[in-house]
C-alpha cells in the first residue's frame, strides 16, 4: 500500500469519527496531523518535500493562518524532525539561528469539522539530510506559533523516507545543471534554484551562489546557504570575501560576514571597497557595516553619501556618521538638520537620538553631550 493510500485512509477515519463529547460540553475544534513525502524517489542532496495534512476532527470550526512564506525563512507553524537508521537525530541546519523577523502576508482560513487543509514543507529546512539511508520523520503543527502562552501542538505518527546515493560525478552534474539554470533565472524561480543548490551542502555551489547574490534580489537564500548549509572552510569564506573586496558587498553580505565572525580588519576592508564611488550598488551595504566597524577614513565618503541624498544609501550613511563621532561628521549632521526637506530633518533627528540612547552593537565613538540639543539626547516622546 502506498504512503498516499495509508495517509488518506487515516484522514478519512479521523474525519468520520463520531463526536463523543460529553453532553453540555462547548463545541471545539480538534486537530489531527498526518504527513507524507511528495514523491517516491529521492537522492542525497535532493529537496525532500513533506506534505502536512491537518484535519479538523472536532465539532467546531478551526480558524488558522493561511500563508505561503515567513520573512524569517521558516514558517513556525510547521516543524519536522528526522532520525537516521541508527536512531540519531539529524542536525537542524538552523539550530544556531539567533532569531529574527517573522510574519508575512496571510489570510484567515476556516477549517470545518471533517475538513482538511495541506501545506508542503521541505524536510531540508529542518534536517541536514545529505547522506543516503532510511530516515524516520515526525511532523509537528503548532496552532498558535506567535502566542506561546496558549499554544497547542499536534504531532504526526512517524513515517519513513528512503534517500538513495548520488555519486560524486552525479552530484557534480546536478550542481552544473542547477548553476546553468540559475544564471538566467528570476524572482521565485531564482529563489527555488538557490534552495536546491543549498540543499546539496556542497562547496562546488559557491561560484553560482556568489554570482546569484550579485544578480539582484535580496540575497536571503544565498545567505542561508553560506551561514547554515555550506561548510565554513577557509576556501568557502575566502571566495565570498574576495569577491566583496573586488566588487563591494551585496545586500546580505554584511549579515554573512557578521555570522562568520570575520576579524575587524577584514570587515573594514570590505566597507572601504563597498563605499568606493564607482560601486553604487554596494553603498548601502558598506554604510550599514560601517555602523559596527567604523573608521575615521570612511567619514568623508559617508558625508558625501549623506549630503547628496544618494538613493538607497543616504539614510544609512546618516546613521553611520551619528554612531561614530568626528568633528566633521557632527558638522555635517548639523547642516542636515537645517535642510529644507522635512524628511531629511526627521531622519537626522532620529539618528542622533539613536546614537545617544540606543546604540546597539555600534562600534564607534559616542556623541558628546554638547554636540546636540538636550531634546535630541532623550528617547522620542510617545
Amino acid at each position: 500500500m502506498s504512503h498516499r493510500t495509508v495517509c488518506l485512509a487515516a484522514v478519512a477515519a479521523l474525519a468520520l469519527a463520531p463526536d463523543l463529547s460529553p453532553a453540555g460540553e462547548q463545541p471545539s475544534p480538534q486537530l489531527a496531523l498526518v504527513i507524507r513525502p511528495v514523491g517516491d524517489t529521492f537522492k542525497a542532496g535532493d529537496p525532500i518535500p513533506i506534505e502536512f495534512i491537518i484535519t479538523n476532527t472536532g465539532n467546531a470550526d478551526y480558524v488558522y493562518m493561511e500563508r505561503n512564506y515567513d520573512r524569517s525563512g521558516r514558517m513556525p507553524e510547521y516543524e519536522l524532525h528526522a532520525r537516521d537508521a541508527a536512531g540519531n537525530a539529524v542536525p537542524d541546519p538552523r539550530a544556531s539561528w539567533p532569531g529574527g523577523p517573522g510574519g508575512g502576508l496571510s489570510t484567515d482560513g476556516t477549517l470545518k469539522p471533517g475538513d482538511a487543509f495541506t501545506k508542503t514543507i521541505d524536510l531540508n529546512r529542518w534536517a541536514l539530510v545529505t547522506q543516503p539511508g532510511t530516515y524516520t520523520i515526525v511532523g509537528v503543527y503548532h496552532t498558535r506559533p506567535f502566542r506561546q502562552e496558549d499554544a497547542e501542538s499536534v504531532r504526526s505518527a512517524p513515517i519513513t523516507v528512503t534517500v538513495g546515493p548520488r555519486s560524486d560525478a552525479e552530484m557534480d552534474a546536478r550542481i552544473r545543471s542547477l548553476s546553468t539554470q540559475l544564471a538566467t533565472a528570476e524572482d521565485e524561480n531564482q529563489k527555488r534554484l538557490v534552495r536546491h543548490l543549498m540543499y546539496t551542502c556542497d562547496p562546488r555551489t559557491v561560484p553560482a551562489l556568489v554570482r546569484s547574490m550579485y544578480a539582484g534580489g535580496d540575497g536571503f537564500w544565498e545567505a542561508e546557504a553560506f551561514i547554515y548549509y555550506l561548510p565554513r572552510t577557509p576556501e568557502v569564506q575566502d571566495a565570498v570575501y574576495g569577491e566583496a573586496r573586488r566588487r563591494g558587498m551585496t545586500t546580505n553580505m554584511p549579515y554573512i560576514f557578521n555570522r562568520w565572525g570575520l576579524e575587524a580588519q577584514k570587515m573594514r576592508t570590505v566597507v572601504e571597497a563597498s563605499l568606493a564611488s564607482d560601486r553604487p550598488a554596494a553603498w548601502q551595504a558598506g554604510a550599514l557595516l560601517a555602523h559596527q566597524y567604523p573608521s575615521d577614513a570612511f567619514v568623508p565618503r559617508l558625508i558625501q553619501l549623506a549630503t547628496e541624498k544618494t538613493k538607497g544609501a543616504w539614510e544609512t550613511a546618516v546613521f553611520a556618521l551619528a554612531l561614530h563621532r568626528t568633528d566633521a561628521g557632527v558638522a555635517a549632521l548639523k547642516r542636515l538638520l537645517e535642510s529644507p526637506d522635512p524628511r531629511v530633518r526627521d531622519r537626522v533627528r532620529f539618528a542622533v537620538r539613536v546614537a545617544y540612547t540606543s546604540r546597539g552593537n555600534a562600534g564607534g565613538r559616542p556623541l558628546k553631550p554638547d554636540d546636540f540639543p538636550k531634546d535630541l539626547q532623550e528617547p522620542q516622546a510617545p
